[in-house]
């Protein structure tokens, strides 16, 4: 697998190692992220590779379509991963992702299938990189982790360019210097002689490791000036596209992801006040659980004071129950049927439960509505909101425990990326997942429910809630 800078030669690495494969009399499968993709990459890229080669002109066959090349004694197909259909199309001995980071997990997991029958198997994924621990990051830390690592010729240090570079905006670069005559040069970070990159070799850092991963930046490439790499660094406004696309690693800023750190920084030690509950629930193989208590009669700061993966509708009933839940929202998809029965069977006295469904068209507050017993709300702006209360420190968590770093961990496989539409240019926010996030989910629908409920109420309001509760 290859984790790559832009313009660097990946693509055209990855087309010949499948037409290579076809000459062997294998089958290839070349994935795209999209249908339009695969027509524009086969007709621009593949043709002209193709055709203008005497040796490989010869090899292909009568079958020569956008879609389907003969070549040799095997077939090379393109395909986008956004239909199903298309990727149950065809058998293949060797699969390619490109562009990995842009399709989702579970186009990847479909399209897996395609080489199960296969002797061979072999699976090729490379892409620009995009967020820590996703898309081809993920698929890079299960590798060896292969970098280029260049011997500099004064003090004989090794260095591998992009561990080098600052992961942040604003640190000193030690491995661009300038000449006297205004030029740049690569550096050795040590002695700040001028290395070659011809001088140097692949170091794997898991050497062990059966999948070969390699991560290629533009800082060894012969055709970038590295002034070019220093400037854009010293100027960009877009930090995400600079580190992704020119040293070819991922970035995430902080304000678009809370990490694990900042949300177990809201632990707490006793027990908090009392009030009243509300619960999130995010459905799945699991239902995760979140309940949050209100500060007294305040919404702010709540409290989350019950984590909990059940197996069945039943344990969610205990929940209610036990914790008393004035307000609940769950996630209606996909077990609608279900999480429909279990809204009912708690709305005998009040709509306790509501079944959330996002909507992209949504905007501002969510929208409720008691007959169909469902709310609906834009994903990414609740994600947002749930995302200010963990920044803003207006929750606190349970004391430290393993489930609760398991909650930082899935409030963090959130992240917030900028996406542009490539026909219109415009641009918008939405939020990827990155691994699970159940308990992130659940998270932000106990916030939705906590919005929802008409707090702040008066004191003896309060105390008479708390009577008819059985707590005072």
């Amino acid at each position: 697998m290859l984790s790559k800078a832009a313009q660097i030669g990946g693509t055209t690495w990855a087309i010949l190692r499948s037409v290579h494969a076809c000459l062997s009399g294998l089958n290839a499968i070349y994935f795209f992220p999209t249908r339009t993709d695969v027509n524009d990459f086969s007709r621009s890229r593949v043709g002209p590779l193709l055709y203008d080669n005497p040796f490989l002109l010869a090899s292909v066959k009568n079958t020569d379509t956008v879609g389907l090349k003969q070549i040799g004694d095997g077939f090379l197909y393109f395909r986008g991963m956004q239909s199903s259909v298309g990727m149950k199309s065809a058998p293949a001995d060797l699969i390619v992702f490109d562009e990995l980071d842009e399709a989702t997990p579970d186009a990847r997991t479909l399209a897996w299938e395609r080489i199960a029958h296969s002797a061979y198997k072999r699976v090729i994924e490379l892409s620009n990189p995009s967020l820590p621990g996703y898309g081809i990051d993920e698929q890079f830390e299960k590798s060896d982790q292969r970098h280029w690592t260049l011997k500099c010729p004064g003090c004989n240090h090794w260095t591998a360019l992009e561990r080098e570079f600052p992961s942040k905006l604003g640190q000193e670069v030690t491995i661009i210097c300038q000449l006297d005559n205004g030029t740049y040069y690569r550096a050795c970070p040590k002695c700040a002689h001028e290395l070659d990159l011809t001088q140097g070799e692949w170091v794997a850092d898991f050497p062990d490791r059966k999948i070969h991963g390699y991560r290629v930046s533009q800082l060894f490439s012969a055709m970038v000036d590295p002034g070019e790499i220093l400037q854009e660094y010293r100027e960009t406004k877009h930090p995400d596209r600079f580190y992704n696309l020119k040293i070819g690693i991922p970035w995430a800023d902080l304000e678009r992801r809370v990490d694990v750190q900042t949300t177990l920084a809201l632990c707490r030690s006793g027990e908090p006040p009392m009030g009243f509950h509300v619960m999130g629930v995010d459905t799945g193989k699991q239902l995760h659980v979140v309940v949050l208590r209100t500060n007294g009669y305040q919404r702010s700061p709540a409290h989350l004071v019950h984590l909990e993966a059940c197996q069945t509708f039943q344990d969610l009933d205990r929940l209610m129950k036990e914790f008393s839940v004035r307000l609940c929202v769950i996630d209606g998809m996909p077990e609608t049927h279900a999480t429909r029965d279990f809204a009912r069977r708690h709305s005998y006295w009040d709509e306790r439960v509501f079944l959330n469904f996002f909507n992209e068209n949504q905007r501002g507050s969510a929208r409720w509505d008691k007959d169909q017993l469902k709310v609906e709300i834009n994903r990414t702006e609740a994600l947002d909101s749930s995302r200010a209360a963990i920044r803003d420190k207006k929750v606190t968590l349970l004391p430290r425990s393993p489930l609760v770093e398991e909650f930082a961990r899935h409030v963090a496989c959130d992240a917030k990326v900028l996406e542009e539409n490539e026909e219109t240019g415009a641009k918008k926010f939405k939020y990827l997942r990155t691994g699970e996030n159940h308990f992130s989910m659940a998270f932000t629908y106990a916030l939705l429910a906590l919005e929802k409920m008409d707090m702040p109420i008066s004191p003896q309001e309060w105390q008479a809630m708390l009577r008819k509760l059985g707590l005072a």
